[in-house]
């Protein structure tokens, strides 16, 4: 028995002492420095970790930088402060790292330069003397994500990003599947919140195929798309939204997408709900440089949307005989294509019994307007006002609509408008006698 317990106390003291001899050699300078040179020959660019400690089965890593590969300027790819690993032992000595790794305000910088990117390198398998496998589960909280496109001098940053992602060398694999979130992100002044993706990066893109985010107070957006990270292409998206208020952040971007709510933008009192299905692509970061390069179709969808006054359709209907005072739209949609710089209106409906909306022409990405408008079906509708005569034997009553969107401006028909208009009545009354 005597002999079974002094084996027993031998076998423990000597696993004892390698365990303990494992974690003083990885608390030593050595393994620090040979992590730091097998990681840079996996990602292919200057890797410095100043501190290593082990605490058991936790491994962590202090003051990280992975810096950029030859070519690209500026600052690194990412700096942590700390890195903490959930990896066997066994595997690190054998040059592994596979398990879970945490991270926390993190500052992750992609640039753009010369057409690459700085994400091109990592995950490759490396091949000299101590290659490392990478199989990790990656989790980065609360950090800062900024993107940079060096070829165009423009940058935009995003705080309160989180990514979850695994990364893996084995089997020959340069891919990287990863959930992102990000607390918000501005849209042309309209802010998408408590954004979530999940995306596939390669070499030369990044592939969305899923995205969910809050647009407005509590309208829904889903979509995908594609981000290009070679060359000059840029980005590409389809998404739809639903559930979003009128009266919420949107009002800009609707009143410029459907022209009868122009010159309500700013009015609280327009109230409704919108929906939307788009396809949009384009290049760059930021609206000055996107808006000359995007293009693309898409459907809006506004339902019982109430006008106030001020708005072009009411003004437009007062023209046609209407009595002042708001109106209820049950609902409303626009058919519409968007490229050199304008939304061209493919088609304006309002599924109502009262008002129709002959509203055709282009609003410009700036806001500018350039519409035609039969005031004819209104005259019909509102007893024509001055126009009353007229709407009984004109084809049509053009009116332009020039301006803003914040600024309408109606140019009632000219009298060279209301005779040609006069002249076609006649034809088509003449017509429908021959008939």
């Amino acid at each position: 028995m005597r002999r079974v317990v002094i084996a027993v106390v031998v076998v423990v003291a000597v696993v004892s002492a390698v365990v303990f001899g494992a974690r003083a050699w990885l608390g030593s300078d050595d393994p620090r420095a040979r992590l730091e040179r097998a990681l840079a020959q996996t990602l292919h660019r200057d890797v410095i970790i100043e501190g290593l400690e082990v605490d058991g089965s936790r491994v962590a890593l202090t003051g990280v930088t992975i810096g950029n590969p030859e070519g690209i300027a500026g600052a690194p790819l990412l700096i942590a402060p700390r890195i903490d690993l959930e990896v066997a032992l066994e595997d690190l000595l054998d040059d592994e790292v596979s398990g879970v790794v945490r991270a926390e305000a993190v500052d992750l910088r992609i640039v753009k330069q010369n057409g690459v990117t700085n994400l091109l390198g990592p995950l490759k398998r490396g091949t000299g003397e101590h290659p490392l496998d990478l199989h990790v589960d990656l989790a980065i909280v609360a950090s800062r994500l900024l993107l940079e496109d060096l070829d165009r001098g423009q940058s935009l940053a995003l705080e309160g990003v989180g990514v979850r992602a695994l990364l893996s060398n084995r089997d020959g694999s340069r891919t990287a599947d990863a959930t992102v979130t990000v607390d918000e992100v501005g849209l042309h002044g309209i802010p998408l919140r408590d954004v979530e993706l999940h995306a596939k990066a390669t070499d030369d893109r990044v592939e969305i195929d899923r995205l969910d985010g809050t647009l407005g107070r509590a309208g829904k957006v889903h979509g995908t798309g594609e981000l290009f990270l070679q060359g000059e292409r840029g980005w590409s998206f389809v998404v739809s939204a639903s559930d979003v208020d009128l009266d919420g952040d949107v009002r800009p971007l609707v009143a410029a997408l459907y022209p009868p709510l122009t010159a309500t933008a700013d009015a609280t009192a327009a109230q409704g709900k919108l929906a939307a299905d788009v396809e949009l692509s384009g290049t760059g970061l930021h609206w000055e440089e996107i808006r000359p390069t995007l293009q693309g179709r898409g459907t809006l969808t506004l339902t019982d949307v109430t006008l106030p006054e001020r708005s072009l359709l009411l003004d437009l209907a007062a023209l046609a005989g209407r009595a002042p005072g708001p109106f209820t739209l049950s609902r409303g949609t626009v058919d519409a294509k968007v490229g050199s710089g304008w939304v061209e209106l493919v088609r304006v409906t309002a599924d109502t019994d009262a008002i129709p909306v002959p509203v055709t022409g282009r609003v410009s990405l700036q806001g500018e307007l350039d519409l035609r408008v039969d005031l004819l079906p209104l005259v019909r509708v509102f007893g024509g006002g001055p126009y009353r005569e007229v709407g009984k034997v004109a084809a049509s009553i053009p009116v332009r609509v020039r301006g803003t969107v914040e600024h309408p401006e109606i140019a009632p028909p000219t009298a060279s408008d209301v005779s040609r208009s006069l002249v076609g009545g006649a034809l088509r009354r003449a017509l429908a006698d021959d008939d």
